[in-house]
């Protein structure tokens, strides 16, 4: 029988997440929402890098840059080692699996192997962006999908609202983005919303701007967030800051 740990409060760590989640206490957390690095070919991001601006790929929402080179980060790509590596590490923190990952559609297969490895449930959703750059040699970039990992006794919150339960989400891109693939706040707290209770505790193990944090601390949900790169880190820390002013003053 597993016992639940209790996080008191909301709280930034900036570091690596694989150190940070092996400190994190046990059976703690109760939803994950992140978006970890996608896996573009050396190839792919050179050939894009040569094709488009700089500005123009920040907009896309696709791409992720290394602070000191601007080149995609790549890594070889963020294939299936650096996938198992972190969700190796969420079955001890979490009460019941129960996860949103954005990811590209070459990792879907291997976030599919992890979930049917450890005796999970596994579903697609995908986020429809509209659509504003088009290429006749391939289709479009104007959808991203969110993989949901999850157990038993993880049935959605009950909304008023039908629409929530929309498997194609429609959000607009962030247009003045902090960092390269910052998502939208309304897009986060769906998730947040219809899978964790008020009060609860959401992990994001790839913060970045801190999104998820911000939609957390508005629906009263407690979170975690973890970030290795320092300019990111201060995004999201300066953003937490704002909005607790913000909800103090409203």
């Amino acid at each position: 029988m597993k016992y639940f740990n209790t996080i008191e409060k909301s709280q930034l760590f900036y570091g690596n997440n694989i150190e940070v989640m092996d400190d994190l206490p046990a059976y703690s957390i109760d939803l994950i929402v992140t978006d970890p690095p996608y896996n573009f070919t050396k190839a792919n991001c050179t050939k894009m890098y040569k094709e488009t601006s700089k500005k123009l790929m920040s907009k896309s929402g696709l791409y992720d840059y290394d602070d000191e080179t601007e080149e995609c980060r790549i890594k070889a790509g963020f294939g299936r080692e650096d996938i198992y590596r972190w969700l190796n590490m969420t079955p001890r923190l979490m009460k019941k699996m129960n996860a949103y990952i954005f990811c590209s559609e070459v990792q879907v297969p291997i976030y599919a192997e992890w979930a049917e490895e450890n005796a999970c449930k596994f579903s697609i959703l995908v986020w429809e962006k509209p659509l504003t750059i088009i290429s006749k040699s391939r289709f479009s970039q104007n959808a991203e999908f969110i993989v949901r990992i999850y157990d038993d006794g993880t049935a959605l919150n009950k909304l008023e609202d039908c629409e929530q339960y929309n498997r194609i989400l429609h959000f607009p891109v962030v247009t003045k983005k902090l960092t390269p693939t910052q998502k939208p706040v309304d897009l986060m707290a769906r998730l947040i919303r219809l899978s964790s209770p008020v009060g609860g505790v959401v992990l994001d193990p790839f913060l970045g701007s801190g999104t998820t944090a911000v939609a957390a601390q508005r629906l009263g949900r407690k979170y975690i967030g973890i970030e290795k790169n320092q300019r990111f880190y201060r995004i999201a820390e300066n953003r937490l800051k704002e909005e607790c002013v913000q909800m103090e003053l409203f």
